[in-house]
């Protein structure tokens, strides 16, 4: 009973978890980047007043997020790059051809006792959220405002985009996003389903020949 019921927990967090193919923005400045979507380059470039870009999984990929496990404040998605945000300000991505469900990564969004709010145009979910080097506050939602109080985590945008906008403020030390487009869903659903039913065939196929 302890295989079957281990088989089945790996199966359905390969169901329900993203598999951590997400094309994440590779930043080259404040203003453009690519984000590799099933193999397909889409070129991005980003209006509105960043302060830097940051290159690497730093703030993403340490102990206190948990790392990329499917369980850490990322969700197993391992985000990579962000645009640092400092000033109050509205910010468009466009993107160079049509793109799928965007996952949002923040970073250190507005501190204990100072919110920051990003207000979108699109409908949203949270996806993940937990700890980093500061900590964890929290986050509200109303309507498609987003208000975090140190917070960190992945937003997941249902549909299909050419370009996606939103606003931030108010100033705050500095906080950072970065966007994915995730492709795998028609790959890795199906993988883990397979793997999910054959465990279960070689579970109760022991059990039978034992039996015997």
């Amino acid at each position: 009973m302890k295989q079957l019921a281990a088989t089945i927990l790996l199966g359905l967090v390969l169901l329900t978890a993203p598999q951590a193919n997400a094309g994440w923005i590779d930043w080259t400045s404040t203003t453009t980047g690519t984000m590799d979507v099933g193999g397909t380059s889409v070129g991005v470039s980003l209006t509105g007043n960043p302060n830097s870009f940051v290159n690497g999984d730093y703030y993403y990929n340490n102990a206190s997020t948990g790392g990329t496990s499917v369980s850490g404040t990322y969700g197993g998605m391992a985000p990579a790059d962000f645009i640092q945000v400092v000033a109050a300000g509205s910010y468009t991505l466009t993107f160079d051809q049509m793109v799928d469900d965007l996952y949002m990564s923040l970073i250190s969004v507005g501190q204990p006792n100072y919110n920051v709010t990003y207000g979108f145009n699109d409908a949203f979910t949270v996806e993940s959220y937990g700890a980093n080097y500061w900590g964890y506050g929290g986050y509200s939602v109303t309507g498609n405002d987003f208000t975090g109080n140190e917070f960190n985590g992945i937003l997941h945008f249902a549909g299909s985009f050419s370009s996606i906008s939103f606003t931030v403020g108010p100033l705050e030390n500095w906080h950072g996003f970065n966007f994915a487009s995730y492709s795998g869903t028609d790959v890795s659903e199906p993988a883990s389903a397979l793997l999910l039913i054959l465990g279960l065939f070689g579970i109760f196929g022991r059990r039978i020949l034992n039996r015997r």
